[in-house]
């Protein structure tokens, strides 16, 4: 692959070149080292100041380690507009059929009929890039326009409530991509845990219980204190799994469902007994305030003599068990009952659950979103469209686990540290609350459908399919299509910023989150507006070698010369022929695209953000969009004919989604 390569670079006269490779980030690791090193002088490149950007195709990096691994992605990389890296792979998806139709075919003819397959694909290709670049072209000018109009918004948002701060992440931005591979600079892009997570905690209270037998110390039993209490939590965890599960079932659950729901009950209560051994233990008190509070609601313990304190199940179901653990206790009681330091201990396991549990619907979220991005994109038809959206429903259960598993973390956190600052950090989660992260945009109204909203949309009264108490889904707010000063934005959830962006103001740990998010916004604003450059530099490229080929096929008349008068006439013939295909082109694509952008006809805005919007319903005011359409074609022709800036030719502050 080096040599590859090196014969690559010696062929070019460029100083930056972008690397486009599936495994970039496991080949580049040590490529500069080898290229000084290894490469024999014949291989090296012809400039010294030769400066390569790795890069990993879109559709391949998701699959990758994601940690700072933003320096191969596309969408940071000045310059790259909304360049994928994938092209070399869509040649394959339509000629998938022609494997099973010449693997019978000898060596020969089989080469023959792949590479006539493979000539009338890049034919295809040639004589459509005229609608090809006008489609992309109107979808990158919405683009654009809703991602710098979003990324404006929100960054006039972020400097009224904290001046300054915008300005610190401009600049770390603006150096982070001026910084060449491998990059030094810290990076805009990655997040850092905003606390610590529960395996951590569980790893420092295991180094604190062995520091503390290697000085002498002894432990209550094998089974430490911690080690106890994170028992208890995985229970409660698994209780949660089984308690989403059988409330998906219904009396017309199969036989094999039943069944795998019955196994998972039994697995559940013998470890509940398992643990319990460890109770008199641990909370030693546990029986006699059992006696003295009695709860119908949970399992009670026998005496000594019984069974070795095997508990009584009283529960209707295991996963209805109640775990006693010292947040399930009053505080009056709990010095009394516990052990010293178990609450403690506790409390440390809860804060990390809160914060992985955080991290986790986070993450729902956003996979959430662009799924739901990539249904309404590429999905089409009944049967597509129900498998996707039975995908989207089991990413979206997890959401609710994650949420549920938040909820509980934070009572029991509550109970055993009471009110504090804490809570400014997490704060109570309402189903509101559960949103994925959306630059401010203008928002129509529109019916959903269940699995494809975002958060409390149902709650909304955006749909009408059911909604069980206590439960989220996911779109929050009543979807408007404009204020009157059309300056309404959608506000960022907590869980994006963690206690609001006037803590975030001057502290580096806490405005993490929400640093990431506009990083990725101006991002996103930039590359679109690249995309739109590249094309219409890609427009006139390909009409300045129409032409180019044409005046090539004519120098070839006399390709020849001593050849026969027939011959040569034949030749002649073909070529001008062939510039005259040429010519032909250039004249119906500079039609195709200065038509259309002169007069604003296949330019119409709203009609290219409406596509770009993913098949949102018609604006109700008819009127009053065919009086914008008209201003903005009017406009359109306007910048087209003086070749400034789109965003003069378009009303931004007008009605962008």
């Amino acid at each position: 692959m080096d040599y590859i390569f090196a014969s690559i670079l010696r062929l070019l006269a460029v100083r930056l070149v972008l690397v486009s490779y599936d495994i970039a980030c496991q080949w580049f690791i040590n490529l500069l080292k080898r290229m000084q090193n290894d490469w024999t002088k014949d291989m090296k490149p012809n400039r010294s100041d030769i400066i390569l950007q790795p890069a990993i195709p879109k559709l391949h990096e998701p699959a990758h380690n994601q940690k700072n691994h933003e320096v191969y992605s596309f969408n940071y990389i000045p310059g790259g507009g909304l360049t994928d890296g994938e092209c070399p792979e869509r040649v394959w998806a339509p000629h998938n059929a022609i494997a099973n139709a010449t693997k019978t075919q000898g060596p020969g003819s089989r080469q023959d009929t792949l590479d006539d397959h493979f000539g009338f694909w890049n034919w295809l290709k040639y004589i459509s890039m005229g609608s090809t670049l006008l489609r992309r072209y109107k979808n990158a000018i919405a683009q654009r326009n809703i991602q710098k109009e979003g990324h404006r918004g929100l960054t006039e948002d972020l400097k009224k409530k904290s001046p300054g701060l915008v300005e610190k992440w401009e600049q770390m931005c603006i150096e982070w991509e001026k910084d060449p591979f491998p990059k030094k600079n810290s990076n805009p892009y990655s997040l850092k845990d905003a606390g610590l997570s529960e395996a951590k905690v569980k790893k420092m209270l295991a180094q604190s219980e062995a520091e503390f037998m290697a000085n002498g110390g002894t432990m209550h039993h094998k089974t430490t204190a911690s080690v106890f209490i994170s028992m208890g939590l995985d229970l409660e965890d698994t209780q949660r799994r089984i308690q989403r599960l059988a409330k998906g079932t219904s009396t017309t659950m199969t036989t094999r469902q039943e069944g795998t729901l019955t196994e998972q009950r039994n697995a559940l209560i013998t470890r509940i007994r398992a643990w319990e051994l460890l109770l008199p233990i641990y909370i030693p008190g546990l029986l006699q305030y059992q006696a003295d509070h009695p709860d119908p609601d949970a399992r009670v313990l026998r005496p000594p003599s019984n069974s070795a304190n095997v508990a009584t199940r009283v529960a209707r179901h295991a996963e209805d068990t109640k775990i006693w653990l010292p947040s399930t206790i009053p505080e009056s009681h709990r010095s009394k009952i516990c052990i010293a330091g178990l609450g403690k201990i506790e409390s440390q396991l809860r804060e990390a659950q809160m914060t992985d549990s955080l991290n986790s619907l986070r993450q729902i979220l956003k996979l959430k979103t662009r799924m739901i991005l990539f249904k309404h994109k590429n999905i089409r038809g009944q049967r597509g469209g129900t498998r996707s959206t039975a995908v989207i429903d089991r990413v979206h259960e997890r959401a609710r686990f994650s949420a549920a598993k938040y909820r509980d973390a934070r009572t029991s956190y509550m109970a055993l540290v009471g009110p504090g600052d804490w809570e400014k950090t997490y704060c109570e989660l309402h189903d509101g609350d559960i949103r994925g992260y959306q630059d401010p945009n203008r928002l129509r109204p529109r019916e959903g459908r269940r699995g494809t909203l975002d958060d409390d949309q149902i709650a909304a009264g955006m749909t009408s399919a059911p909604q069980e108490e206590g439960e989220f889904v996911l779109f929050g707010e009543d979807r408007t299509r404009r204020d009157g000063s059309g300056q309404t934005r959608r506000t960022l959830s907590w869980i994006w910023t963690n206690g609001g962006i006037a803590e975030a103001a001057g502290d580096d740990d806490s405005d993490d989150i929400l640093r990431v998010e506009w990083a990725k916004s101006r991002a996103r604003s930039l590359r679109a507006e690249e995309e739109v450059l590249l094309l219409k530099e890609e427009m006139r490229r390909v009409l300045a070698y129409l032409e180019w080929r044409s005046e090539w096929w004519r120098s070839h008349q006399k390709a020849i010369p001593d050849a026969s008068t027939t011959l040569l006439e034949g030749i002649s013939a073909y070529a001008l022929s062939q510039a005259s295909l040429q010519d032909s082109l250039a004249a119906h694509f500079k039609k195709l695209w200065m038509g259309s952008l002169d007069t604003g006809e296949g330019v119409d805005v709203d009609e290219a953000i409406d596509d770009n919007n993913d098949g949102e319903e018609e604006d109700e005011d008819e009127d009053a969009n065919d009086e914008e359409d008209g201003d903005a074609e009017e406009e359109e022709e306007e910048f087209i004919a003086n070749e400034e800036g789109v965003e003069e030719a378009l009303h931004l502050d007008e009605d962008l989604d």
